[in-house]
């Protein structure tokens, strides 16, 4: 096979591989509608975050996608990751919790240490 041509398939390859990978991670634009409603729904839960006294949800974050609310940062005890996933769950439009938060005992972060 001549130089030429194995220039032009592998061009070809890595073409198609870059379409395929650019095409998988593009996800549908939201209408104003959706991005509306996410918004409001990332709000209530995190009024409702705000609003429970049992727990300190100043480092929790909130973001909602479609119905589905992600809960990221951090708290300090089990039971305060709990009781925020039980919160935003009974929050109205709330259809699933994705809980992606951290858990740091005693206000010290037990995560591991990267060096």
């Amino acid at each position: 096979m001549s130089q030429v041509t194995r220039c032009v398939l592998y061009g070809a390859l890595v073409g198609s591989a870059l379409c395929i990978a650019s095409g998988c991670t593009t996800a549908p634009t939201k209408t104003s509608e959706q991005q509306v409603n996410d918004k409001e729904t990332t709000e209530a839960v995190q009024a409702a975050l705000k609003a429970n006294t049992h727990i300190y949800s100043q480092h929790i974050t909130v973001q909602a996608d479609n119905g589905v609310v992600h809960l990221g940062g951090y708290v300090w005890t089990d039971d305060d990751l709990y009781d925020a996933e039980r919160t935003a769950e009974s929050v109205p439009g709330v259809r699933k919790v994705v809980d992606e938060m951290e858990l740091e005992r005693n206000g010290i972060d037990n995560s591991p240490v990267s060096r």
